[in-house]
Order: C-alpha cells, then sequence, then structure tokens
C-alpha cells in the first residue's frame, strides 16, 4: 500500500494524504456522513469537506462506499471539540482504490471491534439514548454482538422519508436505536414499497393490520440468519437539544452484506 505524506497548503494547513477503508455512510440533516478507518494506524476517522456538506453526487463520483478503499488529502479538524475528535477536512479530490474481498471486511471489524457499547462509552449513557456533549468518549465504536438484533419499526412519514428503528443488547443495557445507514435505509425502504405495506394513515391498514408486523419478520428473518458474526456500527450526533444522540450507522452480518451490496449494484 502507498505510503501516507504531508505538503503544506496556501492558507497554513498541513494535508496529509490518508488511506481509509469506508466503514459507514449515514444519512443526515443536509446530506450524508462518510466515516472509516485509517489503515495507516487503525483508528476512526471522518471525513467532512471543508467547503460544504457531503452530497450523494459526491458519493457516487467518487465510489465513496461501505468496504471502498479511498485516498484523501486533508488534516485533522482544528479545534475539534469532543467526542467528534474523529473529524478530518478533506479536499475534494479522491482517489479510489478499491473494494475489499469479504475475508478482508471481517478482518477489520474483528480488528476494531470491542465488546460492550458501556464499556466503550466509559458507561456515560444517559437514559440508553444519548450523551453529553464534551463528553471524553469516542463518537464511533462498533460492537459485536453476542445475539441477533431486531428491526423493530419501519415508519413511512408524510415527507416520504423513512424512519428506521433497530433494538440489540450490548453488555447489561438493551438499546432501541434509529437506523441511518444509507445502504440498509435504502434497501429496506425499496423492500417496504414492493411490497406494498400499508401504513397507519392509509385505508388499507384497517383491512390488514398485521402486513407490517409479517414483513418485519420476513426482514429480520432474511437479514439476521445464523451467521459467524454480527456487528453494530454506533455513531454519537451532533449536538442537538444540549445531547448526542446514539444512533446505528451500519449492521453488518455475513447475510445483511451479502444482500446489501447486491442491492446496491442493481441501482
Amino acid at each position: 500500500m502507498e505510503k501516507s505524506y504531508t505538503y503544506k497548503f496556501n492558507r497554513g494547513h498541513v494535508f496529509t494524504r490518508v488511506h481509509i477503508l469506508i466503514t459507514d455512510l449515514t444519512y443526515m440533516r443536509n446530506g450524508v456522513c462518510i466515516a472509516g478507518v485509517n489503515l495507516d494506524t487503525f483508528k476512526n476517522i471522518r471525513p467532512q469537506r471543508f467547503s460544504s456538506n457531503i452530497q450523494m453526487d459526491f458519493i457516487e463520483t467518487n465510489n465513496i462506499y461501505p468496504c471502498s478503499i479511498c485516498t484523501f488529502a486533508g488534516t485533522p479538524k482544528r479545534n475539534a471539540v469532543p467526542p467528534h475528535t474523529e473529524d478530518f477536512r478533506i479536499r475534494d479530490n479522491v482517489t479510489f482504490r478499491r473494494f475489499v474481498s469479504q475475508n478482508e471486511w471481517q478482518e477489520l471489524l474483528q480488528h476494531i471491534c470491542c465488546p460492550s457499547l458501556p464499556d466503550m462509552l466509559n458507561n456515560s449513557i444517559q437514559e440508553d439514548k444519548w450523551i453529553t456533549p464534551g463528553a471524553d468518549v469516542p463518537s464511533l465504536s462498533l460492537i459485536k454482538l453476542e445475539t441477533k438484533p431486531i428491526i423493530s419499526s419501519i415508519t413511512i412519514k408524510d415527507n416520504g422519508s423513512t424512519d428506521i428503528r433497530a433494538s440489540f443488547t450490548s453488555g447489561n443495557m438493551t438499546f432501541c436505536l434509529k437506523v441511518n445507514d444509507v445502504q440498509l435505509v435504502d434497501f429496506l425502504s425499496s423492500r417496504h414499497r414492493m411490497q406494498e405495506i400499508p401504513t397507519y394513515s392509509d385505508d388499507a391498514y384497517a383491512d390488514d393490520a398485521y402486513a407490517g408486523e409479517r414483513f418485519l419478520q420476513e426482514i429480520n428473518d432474511e437479514l439476521f440468519q445464523k451467521d459467524a458474526y454480527t456487528y453494530v456500527r454506533i455513531g454519537l450526533t451532533r449536538p442537538y437539544q444540549e445531547k448526542c444522540w446514539l444512533q446505528i450507522n451500519g449492521i453488518y452480518t455475513e447475510r445483511s452484506d451479502m444482500l446489501i451490496r447486491k442491492f446496491s449494484a442493481e441501482q
């Protein structure tokens, strides 16, 4: 693999070229968020553009998807406020290298995971949902689960967006968090539309109130079969209402990875 190097830019920034294996692609309010692992240090890193929020056209143009290795030129964000100390400001010239194999992907997950979310966040989780801004904890964590997660609800909102919640147990705590993983949200939203599942606002719901429950059962059976591994990627939102909310950036199993990769390739 190519060596990293540094060079100066005319505004005083010192830029480093880093090779990042992308792990997260998540929806945010005004765009999408990228996160991954710096392959030189094996530490979490979150690329951010200097000029504007990242949009899907930037992702698609540069092949910035989970399981891809991309090279970015950038610099750590100055005066980053905990817990978001992984922020890394990038220039727009991104080089796609390749997609990793399933074995390489699994090896990375094993290398960076921790056994318990409460331990990873120093038992500072409030009400099973949020962290106090400024807490000295990582804003990106990967947890290996001993039991399968459950997609617990899928709600289509009036504006057409999809709200997905998933439940899992880690350590001695049970969580039910919003799923913002771009590929998983798109996959589940597409399947939901294809099967024409009625929502609470539909007249059809009164005729088949259990259609949504059956759909969730089918999805959970399909995604979370008896896999060799199950990992959940947890991120912390930017402060909102004086809280950094826990969210699910990704759910990785052998079966779900295969289905979502196939779905993404067909789009």
